[in-house]
């Protein structure tokens, strides 16, 4: 019996191959065991089997026809949803470009934004220094209006460093043009003291500001003091009176005798013997801002309310 399942399998799987599933090669397996009788009966038994089904499927629609109603609505917005999510995925997709170019943007402003915050924070902690550079035109322009020669050189000085140093930045050019401009009036003033009724120890002093200022050559600062002096000699002898002859004579001569010789023994010992800078003059030993005394930051002298003239004398 047993071969004739194995000959009846191997018939059928012949036969079918694989056109059908497992169970119904199982069935064709039970089928072809069954005798004669069971064969004529077997389609009474699938009609039967059928009919159980249909019912059994109609009692079941009946009783559950709710829920039925319930999942095919269900189904119908799970539809919608999905499809709602699929437009929104979509356009999503379609956005990521400029959504990736605007944050790239975002981080490049960030950052610049985190650059100037570097930058202000470091001017915060720097603000006392930088106050100071920027307050340097204003001071050389008190110093030099007051006659504090020896500290305006110092801010010369520092000034010439940092434009060294710094000669691109807009703020130190602007710093230097108004320093020159001071400097200018520096030298005028002090060319109008060899100009004036100055005693011989100003003048000195002033030869030695205009030779630190190097604005005149050795030769060009000889010609300026004898020239500075020869006006002022001038003017001298132009306001003696001439209405007397003798008396004219006399002031002239005594005019010349006591000034001139002044400038002629003078200009010897100062401008023909060449002197260099004095070793670790203030304000150009290191880099930074000369301190300078007093509570406005100037070195006021204990004459300040005399004139140069009058300092000069004593």
């Amino acid at each position: 019996m047993a071969a004739v399942d194995v000959e009846d399998e191997s018939l059928l799987a012949s036969i079918f191959k694989d056109r059908f599933s497992p169970d119904c090669n199982a069935y064709l397996s039970e089928l072809s065991s069954l005798r004669l009788e069971q064969l004529v009966r077997e389609p009474e038994r699938l009609q039967e089997d059928r009919a159980l089904i249909l019912q059994q499927t109609r009692d079941l629609a009946f009783r559950n026809y709710q829920t039925f109603i319930r999942t095919a609505n269900c189904t119908e917005l799970i539809y919608r949803d999905f499809s709602r999510v699929e437009g929104s995925v979509n356009r999503l997709i379609g956005k990521l470009p400029g959504l990736g170019e605007r944050c790239r943007g975002f981080m490049k402003e960030a950052e610049e934004i985190g650059s100037s915050r570097r930058m202000n924070s470091l001017t915060l902690n720097r603000h006392t220094e930088i106050l100071e550079i920027l307050e340097i035109p204003q001071l050389m322009d008190t110093c030099v209006r007051n006659a504090y020669y020896e500290e305006a050189l110092e801010l010369a000085a520092y000034v010439k460093r940092l434009e060294r140093k710094h000669s691109t930045l807009p703020v130190i050019q602007g710093i230097v043009r108004e320093v020159r401009q001071s400097t200018s009036l520096m030298l005028n003033q002090l060319l109008q003291q060899l100009r004036s009724n100055s005693q011989l120890p100003v003048c000195l002093r002033v030869i030695g500001y205009l030779r630190r200022m190097d604005v005149f050559t050795e030769a060009e600062l000889r010609v300026k003091f004898l020239q500075a002096r020869g006006s002022w000699l001038s003017s001298i002898l132009a306001a003696v009176p001439n209405d007397d002859p003798y008396l004219h004579i006399t002031k002239t001569v005594e005019a010349c005798r006591v000034h001139l010789f002044d400038v002629i023994t003078q200009y010897p010992r100062r401008l023909l013997r060449r002197r260099g800078p004095p070793a670790g003059r203030p304000g150009e030993r290191g880099g930074h801002l000369p301190r300078l005394g007093g509570e406005d930051g100037v070195r006021v002298p204990a004459d300040a309310g005399e004139g140069p003239a009058a300092r000069g004398e004593r």
